[in-house]
């Protein structure tokens, strides 16, 4: 992919422009997801350019001290995208209910990272699999307690806004 050299912050560092998203989308023979989505502004832009799904990531651990945590970030994004195109969302995800909670503010679709990457450093695709039945159970107590009998019947009525 092209990219440009930033001329913001100390060295010179490469970034990707939306210019560069659009030279992905017009060679991609594939689906163009565009993963690290965190505002309303990007994911209003990314479906206008044509990107085929939004991941909202924070890419791990909040690189940036002052970046929001994705379930935070979620329902904005959701919300603007309004169905023209999937959400998925990743990072911070550890419990069935973290899984519940981002199905409930939209999410089409949970990523997991950190957790299946314990799971397979303790007991490799063995470990990976109990990491899945442990999120899967979790889950569908979290939806047994909510009396939700499908994932589709999950959503912002079952979360208590503060």
């Amino acid at each position: 992919m092209a990219v440009r050299d930033s001329i913001i912050g100390p060295g010179k560092r490469k970034v990707v422009t939306w210019e560069d998203i659009d030279w992905v989308l017009s060679i991609s023979k594939r689906p163009v997801l565009l993963k690290g989505i965190l505002t309303p502004e990007d994911a209003n832009e990314a479906v206008h350019r044509g990107a085929h799904g939004i991941i909202v990531s924070n890419h791990g651990a909040r690189n940036l001290d002052t970046v929001p945590a994705t379930i935070d970030a979620l329902p904005k994004v959701v919300e603007v995208v309004a169905g023209r195109v999937p959400v998925l969302v990743d990072g911070g995800i550890r419990r069935g209910t973290d899984v519940f909670k981002c199905l409930a503010y939209g999410a089409a679709a949970v990523l997991i990272g950190r957790p299946y990457l314990y799971g397979l450093a303790v007991a490799g695709a063995e470990g990976v699999a109990r990491v899945v039945e442990i999120l899967r159970s979790e889950l569908e107590l979290a939806m047994i307690l909510c009396g939700c009998a499908r994932v589709g019947e999950i959503s912002k009525a079952y979360l208590w806004q503060l």
